[in-house]
């Protein structure tokens, strides 16, 4: 469900000449960049892995449906 988002950010901090290592993103959520590229491949990221990834890069986790935005908090 997440993974996909997650690539897309990383590829965006490639465009800015940025760099986004999966072993940060690994060291954010407190495990090996093994365990991290496994929930990458298995796609089983939590609503609580998006919040840690997302405050660590200053972003928030919006659920929008037709007429409101909801920030995940």
């Amino acid at each position: 469900m997440f993974a996909n988002t997650i690539k897309e950010i990383i590829e965006d901090y490639k465009k800015e000449n940025k760099i986004l290592m999966q072993n940060e993103l690994a060291q954010v959520l407190g495990m090996t960049k093994q365990s991290f590229s496994n929930k990458m491949q298995r796609d089983t990221f939590t609503v609580e892995d998006m919040k840690k990834i997302c405050s660590y890069l200053n972003m928030q986790v919006i659920v929008r449906s037709d007429k409101k935005d909801y920030i995940v908090k």
